[in-house]
């Protein structure tokens, strides 16, 4: 609703493209800021769930960690103000004018992947998502409406946005002390002992987790830098219709990253496996229906934005971003699986010299290509990182997320795509829309059905 209806209704391409920028770049310094505590926490709190008073130590050293490292990272963007406010003056001095709003979203998002982490250790992954998926986005959506009757101005909106992050960071914090008190200690005796594996694997997963987000997140930035903030505007309202894709994938990944790190603990690798498979195929299986109802009324979807000329510019990049979160659904949680076993370095030395190719197929691709050359760069980037780290689990663990299954999915979605070609069009859209996305659904599930591709899916069937 705000990517394709209230954004272009209410904004032009440069606003929505400083509000995407303003958090794009606040994502960016997360895993410096948090010094890879949100990987680090998962993984280390099984040595200290049974015991009260090293969950207490546990969190305090974690947060005191994400302190520290705001303040370094804060105090380190300040001196450099004058390099970072040259790359973008020239075609974005709008993001400029507006940088302080980055320094407030960075410090929110810091502690509330800190109070994320809390919680994800403890299988909670419900609220964290609710705060970050739902509430976020439905107060940016009121802002947006209150900018549309004059009550308020496109300043005051996007300083409103430091407001709306804040109130979701203090409904993760009750929620967090409600689920398990969370207090605070100066004293760390029963975590001493691992304070050297702890920052260790910290600094290396701040390594590699800024590198997966330059990855995930430097083509926005590129775009802004060589493009400027209204091409960014096209660019990310056409990503944010491809990552419809990958919802599914994001509270799958969050749910499973616990599960991965209690079954390393206790050496359980044929458990993983299992799931490893599993997931990589209901992944694949809702990855492929939702792509196939995003392409099939790619027309029609852009049809429905407000001012749609001044976006369709951007329709390419739907289907290449789309493919891209696809990919990375079927290869499932391969990053989770490495990084939190006793090969996590391998994983930050990949990420790093992908992210040194990310930016230079961004560099060599967006003069020549615009902004589709932005969303190619992703999909070569993330294709090639994901085909590494498959190839390294099947020499080092000798385990694979694929099966004959999977194929067959994939060639269900060809064979329903190839067909959507022959369904007549009607003037309406939404006309369009409905009755394309019933046949499409309902022919792909009762292949998936009759062919029994999934079991547990057929079992939830009949339970319903």
């Amino acid at each position: 609703i705000n990517s394709i209806i209230l954004f272009p209704s209410f904004l032009d391409t440069e606003q929505i493209g400083l509000i995407r920028q303003i958090i794009s770049a606040s994502t960016l310094l997360i895993p410096i800021t948090t010094f890879g505590v949100n990987s680090a926490y998962v993984k280390f709190y099984p040595f200290f769930k049974d015991s009260i008073s090293g969950k207490k130590e546990f969190f305090s050293f974690n947060f005191f960690i994400v302190i520290i490292s705001y303040v370094i990272t804060s105090s380190l963007t300040y001196i450099f103000f004058d390099e970072i406010k040259f790359i973008f003056t020239e075609k974005s001095d709008l993001f400029i004018d507006y940088f302080y709003v980055v320094y407030f979203i960075l410090f929110i998002l810091s502690i509330s992947a800190l109070f994320e982490s809390y919680l994800r250790a403890r299988y909670e992954i419900v609220v964290s998502n609710i705060v970050n998926g739902v509430s976020n986005r439905f107060f940016t959506a009121i802002t947006i409406l209150l900018l549309s009757q004059s009550i308020i101005n496109f300043n005051e909106l996007i300083n409103l946005q430091i407001a709306i992050y804040s109130f979701g960071i203090l409904v993760l914090i009750y929620h967090s002390h409600k689920k398990d008190n969370v207090s605070f200690t100066f004293k760390f005796p029963e975590i001493r002992p691992y304070y050297q594996k702890i920052l260790n694997f910290s600094s290396y997963a701040s390594l590699g987790s800024f590198s997966n987000i330059i990855v995930l997140n430097v083509d926005v930035l590129m775009v802004t830098s060589l493009l400027g903030l209204s091409q960014t505007g096209i660019y990310t309202t056409a990503f944010y219709i491809g990552m419809i894709i990958e919802i599914p994938r994001r509270a799958i990944s969050q749910i499973s990253i616990p599960f991965i790190s209690e079954n390393i603990k206790n050496q359980n690798f044929n458990k993983i496996e299992v799931y490893y498979r599993e997931i990589s195929l209901h992944q694949t299986l809702i990855g492929v229906l939702f792509y196939l109802l995003i392409i099939i009324n790619l027309d029609q979807i852009f049809n429905l934005i407000p001012n749609y000329e001044r976006f369709i510019s951007g329709k390419n990049v739907v289907y290449i971003i789309g493919f891209t979160k696809l990919i990375i659904m079927f290869f499932s949680f391969n990053s989770e699986i490495i990084s939190l076993s006793k090969y996590y370095r391998f994983t930050v030395i990949t990420i790093i010299i992908l992210a040194i190719i990310s930016i230079a197929l961004n560099l060599l691709l967006i003069p020549i290509f615009g902004i589709e050359g932005a969303a190619y760069a992703s999909l070569i980037s993330i294709s090639i990182f994901n085909l590494v780290k498959f190839i390294f689990l099947k020499i080092k663990m000798k385990i694979s997320p694929f099966s004959n299954k999977s194929i067959i999915v994939l060639l269900i979605g060809i064979l329903l795509f190839l067909m959507s070609f022959y369904f007549p069009n009607f003037d309406n859209p939404f006309i369009n829309i409905i009755y394309k996305s019933f046949i499409i659904t309902f022919l792909y599930l009762v292949i998936v059905i009759l062919l029994g591709i999934s079991k547990d899916f057929n079992f939830l069937l009949k339970r319903w």
